[in-house]
């Protein structure tokens, strides 16, 4: 999931819920429904609301048989596939909805509802414009999704117009400060995001999605107390698994006790303008595994590469050889001593052995692979990170942004584009070198105001680093100034 968009399915407006039996009885020219039918639609929703859905979908099934042209009923089984995340289904039958009736806002919402929850922003977007169209731009919650989807899609200015209007249609509208927030804090605003998210917090006080916000913007004001604190409410609230995890993992980090792509194995290969990071795993067990696992394990802390490996083997030699973590941490010692071809060899063998997912193995291989111009390999080792996160309920932006150098330099600038707005936004702020390498995208397909903003945000986020002289220059050529 793009981080915390603050969308989910289960929305009122996205049932067809107009069914008052006043008007729907009446025979009149132009009535929706025949009468014989109202009982069924009636029921249909009752079950959906209840979340029967196998019951609702008989109700909905049998209006259809009787009055095969009403797309409200297609569309409320598209509803319930939703709801159990059966997403293909929930598409085509809002599309056979739209078939009917290709202007019918609730199937144009609720597609552009499912199309955003897997990923696909600007898809999600082109049906939300419509609604907005048709509607005449009064609904707030409406200007809400057509924001986070115009922010996700690098449309800044335009997504801070839609939380406005969505705010001055609806003041108490909490998510809409809370996605206002997010844009301030992709954008460095710490500030501004701040305040926005402190009103959403006031308006709804039991909202995960905010609190965890507020938590991101106190670790990115250095306020390690109080972003635990705020993860710490955020968990209180949270009802989706896979947010859970995501706040704990930050919480972990805050104290000092994660357990993936921490302490031990993370630095930075450096090649131009790629800011290229790798990632070590520990299972938290090395002060049981005995002197030499220490010895590793701080040889790795000064980057005393030598002194790592041959502590490294020392362990494989005395029985080690089948823990993956150990043959991940081995390769990436190889790999910042430029034994690549041992460092792959590592990693591949900690990915056999570790065979239900090892994101951290699996982009260090694509790291490795890289540097030895194995782009294709790669670009697939990086994929599977992605995916063996996802499997793990987590995100992987470093991946993301090796992806999207990848895919700039193979001029997929699409491909490219998703990749580093998708590291943009799983990352927090916590991988600014995407904004960079965006801007750089953004540059070559000739949208210059776009690739200052991009260049702009990265040197707030990042005024000394690796690429911060050339984002100046880059900027001065840009601007003039």
């Amino acid at each position: 999931m793009q981080k915390r968009a603050g969308l989910t399915l289960c929305l009122v407006l996205a049932i067809t819920s107009t069914l008052s039996l006043s008007a729907l009885l009446v025979k009149a020219e132009g009535s929706r429904y025949r009468p014989d039918t109202v009982a069924h639609m009636q029921q249909g929703i009752k079950f959906l609301r209840a979340k029967q859905l196998d019951q609702a979908r008989s109700q909905f099934e049998t209006v259809i048989k009787m009055e095969p042209s009403i797309p409200d009923a297609y569309n409320n089984i598209g509803l319930s596939y939703a709801y159990e995340n059966k997403v293909d289904k929930a598409i085509q039958y809002y599309r056979k909805a739209l078939d009917i009736e290709p202007l019918y806002v609730p199937a144009l919402n609720n597609l552009g509802l499912v199309l955003y929850s897997t990923g696909k922003a600007e898809e999600a977007l082109y049906y939300w414009r419509l609604c907005l169209k048709i509607s005449g731009g009064q609904e707030p919650e409406l200007h809400y999704y057509a924001a986070n989807a115009m922010r996700d899609v690098g449309q800044k200015k335009e997504a801070r117009e839609n939380y406005l209007i969505a705010i001055k249609l609806d003041p108490t509208h909490a998510a809409a400060h809370s996605g206002l927030a997010a844009l301030d804090l992709s954008e460095g605003r710490l500030d501004e995001a701040f305040s926005e998210v402190n009103k959403a917090i006031k308006l709804k006080p039991d909202s995960a999605f905010s609190y965890y916000h507020l938590g991101l913007i106190e670790e990115r004001r250095h306020n390690v107390a109080a972003a635990i604190k705020a993860y710490e409410t955020s968990l209180k609230y949270e009802t989706v698994s896979k947010y859970a995890q995501e706040t704990k993992n930050r919480i972990a980090k805050l104290n000092g006790t994660a357990p993936a792509s921490g302490n031990l194995a993370q630095g930075q290969f450096n090649s131009g303008q790629d800011d290229q990071q790798g990632q070590g795993d520990d299972d938290g067990r090395s002060e049981m595994q005995g002197s030499m696992r220490q010895a590793a394990r701080e040889a790795m802390k000064r980057h005393a590469w030598a002194e790592a490996v041959h502590d490294f083997d020392s362990l494989i030699r005395t029985g080690a050889g089948e823990d993956p973590i150990v043959l991940n941490n081995l390769g990436y010692c190889q790999a910042n001593l430029n034994q690549l071809a041992k460092a792959v060899e590592s990693y591949r063998k900690a990915l056999m052995i570790k065979s239900d997912g090892f994101p951290e193995a699996q982009f260090n291989l694509g790291m490795a692979l890289r540097r030895m111009g194995d782009n294709a390999g790669a670009e697939a080792a990086f994929r599977k990170a992605i995916d063996d996160s996802s499997l793990r309920k987590k995100t992987n932006p470093l991946a993301q942004n090796m992806l999207g150098i990848i895919l700039r330099e193979r001029g997929d600038y699409n491909g490219a584009d998703r990749a580093f707005r998708k590291a943009i936004l799983q990352s927090g702020g916590d991988v600014p070198v995407a904004h960079y390498n965006l801007a750089v995208l953004l540059e070559r397909i000739e949208r210059s105001r776009d690739a200052v903003s991009e260049y702009k945000t990265y040197l707030k986020l990042a005024p000394r680093g690796k690429n911060a002289t050339n984002a100046r220059l880059r900027l001065k050529r840009l601007t003039g100034m």
